[in-house]
């Protein structure tokens, strides 16, 4: 019989670990998610992952933590907590693998990524943060960027056209890719 183990989530991963079914398939997995919007506010996310850390090691639970830079020098945070930080810098790279993500990004390195949760999300995750009503800002922001890329995901709906249109505010062309698990969830197997 394996431990129990609880994978701490960003919520952008709910539909790719709700695809893969992790806790059906395995048992002993727990997942929890955290809010995907955390990213905005590190102090905060750094509070809220050593308390669901420190809760899932007074259960006795392996700790694996799937999150990217989101937090400054997460690594050692993690390892310090005695959880298992799943390799990537960020969301995208871990929803498409490295080779994959490598690909994108150098085949057009000005590329600017998207998934369901961002476009549902965008002016309060990015427009209003950034201060991109403000052409000068926007422009500043933005103009290393060439395209926009819609990682889209089976359990979407259909947000092409919010897509365009935030591909439009930011004067980006827009390309749509479909994610594939398959990468991730290799990882999170032979974590689990």
């Amino acid at each position: 019989m394996r431990s129990p183990t609880r994978v701490i989530a960003c919520g952008v991963f709910k539909p790719a670990l709700d695809h893969l079914e992790l806790e059906k398939r395995y048992p002993h997995v727990h997942l929890t998610f955290l809010p995907s919007n955390l990213h905005l506010r590190p102090q905060e996310l750094e509070i809220a992952l050593r308390k669901e850390i420190s809760s899932a090691k007074e259960r006795n639970e392996k700790v694996v933590c799937l999150y990217g830079y989101c937090l400054p020098d997460i690594d050692s945070f993690c390892y310090r907590l005695g959880a298992v930080k799943v390799p990537g810098l960020h969301c995208f790279q871990m929803l498409l693998g490295n080779e994959r993500y490598q690909h994108i990004i150098e085949e057009v390195p000005g590329t600017y990524f998207l998934d369901s949760d961002l476009i549902l999300h965008f002016k309060e995750y990015c427009a209003e943060p950034l201060e991109l009503y403000d052409d000068e800002i926007r422009r500043l922001v933005f103009d290393h960027y060439e395209r926009v890329l819609y990682l889209r995901q089976p359990s979407d709906p259909d947000l092409v056209s919010r897509a365009s249109k935030v591909a439009e505010f930011l004067h980006l062309s827009l390309e749509i890719q479909e994610a594939d698990y398959s990468h991730l969830e290799k990882i999170l197997t032979d974590l689990v």
